[in-house]
């Protein structure tokens, strides 16, 4: 499961020093879901990658990317599930005053074979 994290330059480095630390614990309690091994989500499981935004990028402060595995029952409380995470992320520690908006987008997708063979 991969997690792209981007955020603007306002953004403190103890706020993603919490991100990187809380993200991966918070993403398997959210998106673990019945269905054998394809449902089961660990924390190491879970690469995160950040990047700082360009200073003409516009919108919000940090912004969350999941991309995971589509499985029925994920895909039936996936609204659910990306609020989850963002009320999750906004409980996190930060300095009294510090104020920074976020966008979480949760994306399900079909994780397909790639097959090879040479003659």
């Amino acid at each position: 499961m991969n997690t792209t994290i981007i955020h603007k330059a306002n953004v403190s480095d103890i706020i993603l020093d919490n991100l990187a630390q809380a993200l991966p614990g918070i993403l398997a309690d959210t998106l673990e879901a019945p269905g054998g091994r394809a449902a089961i989500v660990k924390p190491d499981q879970i690469s995160l990658v950040f990047s700082q935004a360009s200073p003409r990028d516009i919108g919000s402060d940090i912004k969350i990317l999941t991309f995971a595995k589509d499985l029925p029952s994920r895909a039936s409380r996936e609204k659910e599930m990306a609020k989850k995470i963002l009320e999750s992320i906004v409980s996190l520690p930060s300095k009294p005053g510090e104020t920074h908006t976020i966008d979480v987008r949760l994306y399900l997708m079909v994780v397909g074979v790639a097959e090879c063979s040479q003659r």
